[in-house]
């Protein structure tokens, strides 16, 4: 059982990310995402329960520019940006600790200097005028795996040497390091161990005490109630519907996981 972290209150920052009547329909597929509308301020974890494989992955995807919606509007700070790619939308403040680290958020046969880069090699500290800059990038490594206590030998260690959890804070430190305005938190902590698991909630909540607006999507219960300022449950693509944590028990939100509607 995850422990549950003690969350400060705080006064709500302004509306950064807002979505409306999201649908995506795959050709010659039931639509995966139907009518999703909700809004995320700054200093809020939104957090998104339910059974897998009822649109978060596909939800996740859209938000982080890796899948165009078949239709309905995303604004980023007031500003539509359904239509921006991922680079463009991280430069606008978007990061993503994505579902499936291995597959999605590292590479695996890359030193971890390189791994550091991805997503963002063709900006400070790691290029400029169109170079790589070798020495700055290892030292932004260097203090990236002592500030998120990541156990490697040095920056040059290959990504596969490390352990599952050791893999996972780097993702999460990495996204972190881009002082993000919005965070997609998708899984954070699947597949890792319990330490792993404490110190990644902890950061996740200080970088909502810092006015991070921060989109959760777990499986896990105990990490939706541990860390949710408001808890939405999604079913079949749909929002069943959007309850303060403080209004939520698992009774409720388990009939919510199964279709019934809140009332």
């Amino acid at each position: 059982i995850l422990e549950q972290l003690e969350k400060k209150q705080q006064t709500q920052g302004p509306e950064v990310l807002r979505v409306e009547q999201l649908y995506y329909v795959p050709p010659m597929h039931v639509p995966l995402v139907q009518n999703v509308s909700f809004s995320l301020h700054g200093g809020e974890i939104l957090g998104i329960a339910g059974v897998s494989g009822n649109g978060q992955s596909e939800l996740a995807e859209i938000l982080a520019g890796l899948r165009p919606p078949t239709s309905g509007n995303i604004f980023l700070n007031g500003q539509e940006v359904a239509a921006w790619p991922p680079r463009v939308l991280t430069n606008a403040g978007v990061a993503h600790i994505p579902e499936k680290r291995q597959e999605m958020g590292i590479v695996m046969d890359f030193p971890l200097h390189e791994n550091a880069m991805l997503g963002a090699f063709f900006r400070l500290p790691f290029s400029k005028q169109g170079l790589l800059q070798q020495k700055q990038t290892q030292r932004y490594t260097q203090n990236l795996l002592l500030t998120y206590s990541v156990r490697a030998k040095d920056v040059n260690v290959i990504m596969h040497e490390l352990s599952g959890g050791n893999q996972q804070k780097f993702v999460v430190g990495r996204e972190l390091e881009r002082h993000p305005a919005v965070l997609l938190a998708i899984q954070p902590t699947r597949g890792v161990d319990i330490g792993s698991t404490e110190f990644i909630h902890r950061q996740l909540l200080e970088q909502r005490e810092r006015g991070v607006a921060i989109l959760l999507i777990s499986t896990e219960l105990d990490e939706i109630f541990a860390l949710s300022d408001r808890i939405a449950v999604m079913y079949q693509g749909k929002f069943v519907g959007i309850v303060p944590v403080e209004k939520a028990n698992r009774e409720t939100i388990g009939l919510m996981m199964a279709g019934a509607a809140q009332t």
